[in-house]
């Protein structure tokens, strides 16, 4: 007897439940697959490989565990949030969701380089991503994440980055320029400490128990 082989024609019902592997009598069968990993089913029918995945940025705090939450606003925005502890941090086209773009007027050649930039708002401990700045300066650092060292002033602070050596500092395109101080950043929420669980309560020991009941005679 010669191997009989049916029709695959397209894929469009996805996957099918294990419920339905021997079901060769529904219309889904012939237009399903038995499993599909790391592929997409297309909207014609057909299969593709799913796209890989690149590294976005690190987590803000690595010394807490953290999570990746898919969410989908509507048909068009969709995010990655990351959760920490104490935080949530959207992430959506490839990068992080970051604040207005500030003009930078000036950046000094040092071990922790100087930024201007009038009312920029930030506190110690924050990231910022510089871009648009001309020059060497700005190939070492466009595309970058630099942690604030230190806050000058309201048109001052200080970055993790040794610019000392490269060219100075000449121009940078982009961003606004503030004429006051943006709204300060929301205090942290307060995290209750771990409550232990309460002391379960004593339980006798389990058996059967049966009253004799007793009868006094009628009397004669």
């Amino acid at each position: 007897m010669a191997n009989f082989r049916s029709a695959q024609p397209n894929f469009s019902k996805g996957e099918l439940a294990p419920h339905l592997h021997g079901r060769f009598d529904v219309d889904a069968y012939t237009s399903a697959v038995k499993r599909a990993r790391n592929v997409m089913v297309l909207k014609y029918g057909g299969l593709t490989k799913r796209p890989g995945t690149h590294l976005v940025a690190e987590v803000l705090d690595y010394s807490k565990p953290n999570r990746l939450l898919p969410f989908q606003f509507s048909l068009t925005q969709t995010y990655a949030l990351e959760m920490g502890h104490g935080y949530m941090s959207p992430c959506a086209f490839g990068g992080r969701l970051i604040e207005t773009e500030l003009t930078v007027t000036a950046i000094t050649n040092a071990a922790q380089a100087r930024i201007s930039a009038a009312f920029h708002g930030y506190a110690v401990g924050n990231r910022v991503f510089l871009t648009g700045i001309a020059g060497a300066l700005g190939d070492f650092l466009n595309g970058r994440v630099w942690t604030v060292t230190s806050v000058i002033d309201a048109g001052n602070f200080t970055i993790d980055a040794n610019t000392t050596g490269l060219a100075a500092f000449t121009t940078a395109e982009g961003g606004i320029t503030r004429t006051e101080a943006p709204d300060p950043d929301p205090v942290d929420p307060v995290v209750p400490p771990v409550v232990p669980p309460p002391t379960p309560p004593v339980i006798a020991p389990g058996g059967s128990w049966k009253r004799d009941y007793y009868a006094e005679p009628d009397p004669l």
